[in-house]
């Protein structure tokens, strides 16, 4: 589990931002929303343009970062706080609880690309630790990974190889260590990657304007079993949307999604932006098999009924395992029948707050929590 976040001089967020997963209190109900003592469902409000979207952002770079493979072409000019200098790095903090161990995970950038410091902690043990600025290297005890016969010193020096600057900044230590090592499914490091690996981030909002992936997603699963077709249709219908869907062969030969009438209807070309949000959610996270270990979602309902919010909100108690966070404005979520006050999370002014440590009032399950946050109770 991810059990401590936080960013520094990314984006918005100038000054070190802190999202800590085991701020929770001893509520006896939804307990559902806690694991280990960390949060482990939560939902996170906040005003517009308060950071909620670059939060999401700043926690998915750990995600790029690892999985960047090759040459990075694309430079992002907002990924630094654009009053910073040239001269001050990213700062990026994880922190994570694995087989009862705390592997501690930090790495700073110049840019979007660029890694030029790095340091991995296995409990209280550094397993590596450099800083290209400050000619700081520390590989001593890779050995606790099995990656004691890697070319460290190689690794050091990449950056002297001006021709391949562009791969070698790129080129992580954990990833250097993990690609090139024999590595067994229990060991910590592999349990790490994996952690990383299964993080998927997403933003609602903006998932409905990305036809093309939504397009080829409905295309597979139109060409798939029938029985594939009526389990979306009968998601669709649990969850509000009265439909019922056919695969029908088009003029290429391969068979599209319809809605079922008398004249078919092209299911993508017709559907609503709440169907449209839906089905996206659907295809990404719900139909999707693969063992997540951390889902992010930001403006997870933008189109959604406020009873259609409820329902998926519970669907992602119940039955996704990982950690979940959400963001929205949806205050109708804001209640203790749906989460609990630890579990709901106010960013302000660069700070994360659980609503519990939001007011001197000591919150029960009785508290009307909607009624409290619009009255400004939970003001800064």
């Amino acid at each position: 589990m991810l059990t401590f976040f936080s960013v520094k001089n990314f984006r918005q967020f100038r000054e070190e931002l802190i999202f800590d997963f085991s701020k929770v209190r001893d509520y006896q109900f939804n307990t559902i929303c806690v694991k280990n003592e960390l949060v482990n469902k939560a939902i996170i409000y906040g005003k517009n343009a308060v950071g909620k979207t670059s939060l999401m952002e700043a926690m998915r770079d750990i995600y790029f970062t690892f999985t960047m493979r090759g040459r990075v072409l694309s430079n992002d000019p907002t990924y630094r706080n654009a009053d910073s200098d040239e001269n001050e790095t990213i700062l990026f903090h994880y922190t994570f609880l694995l087989d009862d161990t705390i592997i501690d995970y930090k790495y700073e950038k110049t840019d979007f690309a660029h890694v030029v410091a790095e340091k991995l902690v296995f409990g209280n043990k550094i397993i590596f630790e450099y800083n290209r600025i400050n000619n700081l290297y520390n590989f001593e005890n890779v050995d606790i990974i099995g990656a004691e016969q890697l070319q460290w010193d190689a690794f050091q020096n990449m950056n002297n190889n001006e021709d391949d600057v562009e791969i070698i900044d790129s080129l992580t230590a954990l990833r250097f260590a993990y690609s090139n090592t024999a590595i067994s499914q229990d060991t910590l490091l592999k349990k790490l990657v994996r952690f990383i690996s299964g993080m998927r981030f997403s933003v609602g909002f903006s998932a409905i304007n990305r036809n093309s992936h939504i397009r080829f997603l409905l295309n597979e699963l139109a060409n798939s079993e029938e029985e594939k077709v009526k389990e979306f249709q009968d998601f669709l219908n649990e969850y509000g949307v009265q439909c019922k869907l056919i695969a029908l062969q088009d003029a290429d030969g391969k068979k599209k999604l319809f809605f079922d009438h008398k004249m078919p209807l092209d299911f993508f070309d017709n559907m609503s932006s709440g169907t449209r949000l839906l089905t996206s959610f659907y295809l990404q996270f719900v139909k999707n098999d693969f063992p997540f270990s951390f889902v992010f979602i930001d403006e997870f309902d933008a189109y959604y009924h406020y009873e259609l919010s409820e329902k998926i909100v519970m669907l992602l108690e119940k039955n996704f395992k990982c950690q979940v966070i959400l963001t929205t404005h949806n205050t109708n979520l804001l209640s203790n029948s749906i989460m609990r006050p630890d579990c709901f999370l106010i960013l302000h002014d660069g700070r994360i707050t659980p609503i519990c440590d939001a007011t001197s009032r000591e919150l029960r399950q009785g508290h009307n929590l909607e009624k409290l946050y619009m009255s400004g109770e939970f003001d800064d």
